[in-house]
């Protein structure tokens, strides 16, 4: 018999020490990454490994029976309703045109486990049920002696996505008998599509498009089988279609705000038309769909994207929108031509009924793109839920919070408030799947929430006063997940009358995830509608527009965040994404994609409601800033000549490039850094041309370039080549050279242009022009003229690689004086260290470094540069007196860019290192030319020798317990939350107060310490509630321990089995 609460070293060092068989399931040899691996691609087909690294078997109680959830890292929503809950998962895959997919299976790994007890699927409730997750088996399942799923691995119909023939591979590495309880996992699996018939071409290339291509890349394995486009475009006619449709009704107010919007998104490069309702047909839904789906059939420009500028109305201003199914209002099923449920162009729609509205809402557009806000608290977002512990709100709203926080090292400002629950205690979420997703977003995934709620703590309080407050102080977005209704949000409580404390000068875009706020078919104003109709207010709104559903919203704005910020979901979607603007609309469809992918092909009805529900209240191309903007760097000259047919513009990296004339787009590029030659119409003098140029998180450039005549000589530059036999000889620009330049000019002008001489110059401080002059005699009228090696300069070795040197010229002929202007990269290393490795086979083997052992320790570094390092070599010191390092500094050699390279030492620690030291490493590299660059590590040196995980609110027995191992000079830590790493401590005892402030262990935390016992650890637990009034979680079961309990107020004895304490 032992006393709990009596604080002696016969208690400290009672543990428990378990090696049972964990519920987490490990592959170490697997045949790829896990998930979908593309290993070949062509034209007759691809071939694709998929494969399980981990997944786990958690304990769950169905109605009184214990029973195993199956959780696969990744795999975000469960399976059909009352099914065997087997994660699965879909990627899209294109097919040649007119093609057939065929589906073999080449090989596969399998493991069979017995006597498993495989829980069901929940149903997946409305947002406005409240009731708890609903547990029922599908007896025509559960009660068949078969496998299921029948065939884990399938083909989807064929369909479409904007023109490219596509399919939806589906795997479920996973299948279970429900009478023999058989589990059979498919560790490995290889596979092949297989194209039939087709003529070879990938995609109708009518349909590619810069801005929706991003889309297809994200959700097409293979989609680098796709042709490369030439997206340069011109103006658009009503002869020739547009990428961009305004509807409008024919009120000649709403067309002159038409006008508006169209003619800054013709400036900006985006083909932009009007068309009235009148022209569409009527304001009729069969006539505007047979409208949008005739211009997407056969325009030669198809178009991208519309935008209904009107209320949802029979009369008047008002323009009408299908219904779903008799539920809901859905601009989507406009946007779905090819009629499989998913868009094809992009839908937006603004809500106005008046001039007011449609000042207020273009106006917003215009001005925030044409002058951002430039204070940096702007750049933070806000976030606010509702917590209700069966559902995934809180996960979804501080996911995407966290992600800002640690990831862009934002300072989100958190307004919560709690519908039902105590996040003080109770888990993340009790809702099927969850531990799956903690996987993603947790510690032991991308790191952006903790391991329990508790440890963020603000989730009550939140109201509208705050909401007001962080808008009117500056916002760049808000997210919000939790009920809503059509004037507002459940929790915290904010609606339309809260908004009438708005003041912001600069508009927040809103994501609405919730129900109802925006049913923009409601008899009266939504929430949606006055947000976005407000002077202040939203800049856009994304909302639904009807009651929908749990756990596929989450999903659906995890898939939202992904597409505009790719680094949210690292292993969702293109290792190297296309340029793509932060566009809400966009991200609208590419989050519905997403969501059909996730857990393909279960659960298709409750996506199928959500593509439909949520709408996106703004313009279609409008762009949010997410960082404060920077000026681009656009180098152009200040005239064009009258009949030139194209002209040069040099600008930042992926900017979009486009020159129009009034209001008529006359050519597009887009820009890769160097100096580009835009074709144009030809235009006449007295013309004024505009360039724009745009690049997300950019400031907006525009400049007006005047057209003059041509009968005179005008000298440009035309071209340049290098001589750097003196350096490495590449041809290129790289630090430390002396370099010879060859300049071209050109006479554009009519007239010819006698006894040129040029100057050459830069401003760039790692650039020293040592010749600048030269003659070019003759130019004769559109003739060119090269001298060869007549100006040089020195490149400074510290120049950045990748800087964009600029170089003005300034030619003359003694009459007059012509400037322009040409540009090159810089190339030089950039050296970081990368990470470090122990190897302890000398020594016990444990692959760490403990006292009184040596070790090698082999540092890798890189260079992430686009040129050569020489000569690289590595010091490693540590400034510890417990370490010793012997050897350095280490020789490395030439290291090309884009190359790694690693440096072994010898390490030792004392054997008076005091377990559980935190000795901290200094990487030092250097190369010739002055290269260098550094880094640290830190290395645990043995064990801790305990820790005192005290999670009682009140702390009662855990500085008592630090207390005796100070008293007995033993070393021990304190901690009040649950660290990264448990391994690295011996012993663990954990606290959890007394009854009436106890904490409560939750499954995830059950989880992390099952985990450490079963890696060696050994365990102490106490807490009066946690042994007999909580519920009890997996980790109680392994010591074995019976209750008896005397009084309501506190245990006497406690027995259980002889030797565990």
């Amino acid at each position: 018999m032992l006393n709990l609460f009596k604080t002696t070293l016969s208690i400290l060092l009672s543990v428990v020490a378990l090696t049972l068989l964990s519920q987490t399931y490990t592959y170490d040899d697997s045949w790829d990454q896990a998930g979908f691996n593309l290993t070949q691609e062509s034209g007759t087909g691809i071939e694709v490994i998929y494969s399980v690294h981990e997944f786990y078997m958690d304990e769950v109680s169905v109605k009184g029976t214990a029973m195993k959830a199956i959780h696969l890292p990744g795999n975000l929503l469960p399976n059909n309703e009352g099914a065997p809950d087997l994660p699965g998962s879909g990627h899209y895959i294109a097919l040649p045109q007119g093609a057939t997919a065929k589906l073999n299976v080449v090989s596969f790994r399998k493991e069979t486990f017995q006597n498993v007890e495989v829980a069901p699927a929940p149903r997946i409730p409305l947002d406005t049920d409240n009731s708890p997750l609903a547990y029922n088996k599908d007896e025509t399942i559960y009660a068949l002696d078969a496998f299921y799923p029948g065939n884990p691995f399938l083909l989807s119909e064929q369909t479409t996505i904007r023109g490219v023939d596509a399919v939806i591979l589906g795997i479920t590495p996973f299948q279970y008998n429900p009478v023999t309880k058989e589990l059979i996992v498919y560790r490995d699996i290889q596979l092949e599509v297989v194209f039939e018939g087709g003529s070879g071409q990938f995609g109708d290339n009518r349909y590619r498009s810069r801005w929706f291509d991003p889309i297809l890349q994200d959700q097409l394995l293979n989609y680098n089988s796709l042709p490369k486009i030439d997206y340069s475009t011109h103006g658009g006619s009503k002869d020739d279609g547009f990428e961009y449709v305004i509807i409008s009704p024919d009120d000649p107010v709403f067309l002159a705000w038409a006008d508006t919007l169209k003619n800054f998104r013709n400036m900006q490069g985006i083909s932009t038309g009007i068309y009235t309702i009148t022209e569409v047909g009527g304001n009729n839904i069969i006539t505007i769909e047979d409208f949008i789906n005739n211009a997407y059939n056969t325009w030669t420009t198809p178009p991208l994207a519309f935008l209904i500028l009107a209320d949802y109305g029979a009369t008047g201003n008002g323009i009408l929108a299908p219904i779903w199914d008799y539920y809901c209002a859905s601009d989507h099923i406009y946007g779905d031509v090819n009629g499989n449920g998913m868009a094809d162009v992009i839908m937006a729609r603004m809500t106005a009924q008046n001039e007011t509205h449609l000042e207020n809402m273009i106006g917003k557009i215009i001005e925030y793109e044409t002058n951002p806000p430039t204070y940096e608290s702007f750049y933070n977002p806000i976030t606010a839920l509702g917590w209700q512990t069966e559902r995934w709100f809180q996960i979804c709203s501080e996911s995407v919070g966290g992600f800002f926080k640690h990831v862009k090292g934002k300072d989100p400002v958190r307004i919560n408030e709690i519908y039902v629950g105590n996040p003080s205690s109770d888990p993340w979420s009790t809702a099927s799947n969850t531990n799956t997703i903690l996987g993603v977003f947790g510690p032991n995934g991308l790191g952006y929430i903790p391991a329990s709620p508790s440890e963020l703590g603000g989730w009550s309080g939140g109201n509208a006063t705050d909401v007001n407050n962080a808008i009117n102080a500056g916002a760049f977005i808000m997210q919000h997940r939790d009920h809503g209704g059509n004037t507002g949000w459940g929790e915290p409580a904010y609606n339309n009358s809260s908004l009438n404390g708005l003041s912001n000068e600069d508009p927040v875009f809103v994501f609405s995830i919730n129900c109802l706020t925006g049913k923009y078919n409601w008899s009266s104003e939504c929430f949606a509608e006055k947000f976005h109709r407000m002077e202040q207010g939203a800049l856009g709104i994304i909302a639904a527009s009807e009651v929908s559903y749990s756990f596929v919203n989450d999903t659906y704005v995890w898939g939202l965040y992904d597409y505009m910020w790719p680094e949210f979901l690292p292993q969702f979607g293109a290792m190297i994404p296309e340029e793509r603007g932060m566009l809400p609309a966009f991200a609208n469809v590419a989050a519905k994609y997403f969501l059909q992918q996730s857990n393909w092909p279960y659960n298709t009805s409750n996506k199928e409601v959500t593509y439909n529900l949520f709408h996106h209240h703004g313009g279609a191309f409008q762009s949010i800033y997410s960082e404060v903007p920077i000026n681009l760097m656009v180098l152009h000259a200040n005239v064009l000549l009258t009949g030139a047919g194209s002209f040069t513009v040099t600008a930042d990296s992926g900017a979009f490039i486009a020159l129009s004339h009034n209001g008529e787009i006359l050519g597009t590029a887009m820009s890769d850094g160097t100096q580009q030659a835009v074709s144009v119409t030809p235009l006449i003098p007295g013309d004024v041309m505009d360039l724009v140029v745009t690049k997300q998180n950019y400031f907006r450039y525009h400049a007006a370039i005047d057209v003059i005549p041509a009968n005179m000589p005008y000298v440009v530059y035309n071209d340049f080549a290098i001589n750097d036999d003196a350096g490495n000889g590449d041809g290129i620009l790289d630090y430390g050279e002396s370099i010879l330049l060859s300049l071209t000019l050109e006479n554009v002008g009519l007239i010819d242009a006698l006894g040129v001489d040029a100057e050459v110059v830069s401003s760039n401080s790692h650039i020293t022009v040592t010749d600048n002059t030269a003659s070019f005699g003759n130019i004769l009228s559109t003739q060119t003229v090269t001298v060869t090696d007549e100006y040089a300069f020195d490149v400074a070795t510290d120049v950045s690689d990748g800087e964009l040197i600029t170089f003005s010229i300034e030619a003359t002929d003694g009459d007059s004086i012509w400037n322009s202007f040409f540009s090159m990269q810089a190339h030089a290393p950039v050296m970081d260290y990368d990470y470090f490795e122990i190897d302890d086979a000398a020594g016990n083997g444990n692959g760490r470094l403990d006292p009184d052992e040596t070790v090698e320790v082999t540092v890798y570094i890189a260079n992430t540069g686009s040129s050569e390092a020489y000569n690289a070599e590595v010091t490693l010191s540590c400034s510890s007196s417990y370490v010793t390092i012997s050897g350095g500094p280490v020789t490395v050699g030439d290291m090309p860019g884009y190359s790694t390279g690693e440096a072994t030492f010898s390490v030792s620690a004392s054997a008076n290192t005091p377990g559980g030291f935190n000795a901290l490493f200094s990487v030092d590299i250097n190369a010739d030319m002055d290269i260098s660059g550094t880094g640290d590590f830190d290395i645990t040196i043995g064990q801790f020798s305990a820790l005192i995980l005290d999670l009682d609110p009140q702390n009662h027995s855990g500085p008592a317990m630090m207390q005796a191992f100070d008293d007995l000079d033993l070393i021990a830590s304190y901690a009040t939350s649950f660290p990264d790493d448990l391994s690295q401590y011996k012993s663990v005892f954990v606290a959890l107060g007394i009854i009436f402030t106890g904490h409560e262990l939750n499954s995830i935390e059950s989880m992390k310490l099952l985990q450490y016992l079963y890696s060696g650890g050994r365990l102490y637990l106490e807490g009066r509630r946690t042994w007999y009034d909580d519920p009890p979680q997996p980790i109680h079961h392994k010591f074995g321990i019976d209750v008896v309990v005397d009084t309501w107020f506190e245990y006497d004895t406690i027995t259980g089995v002889t030797g565990t304490f």
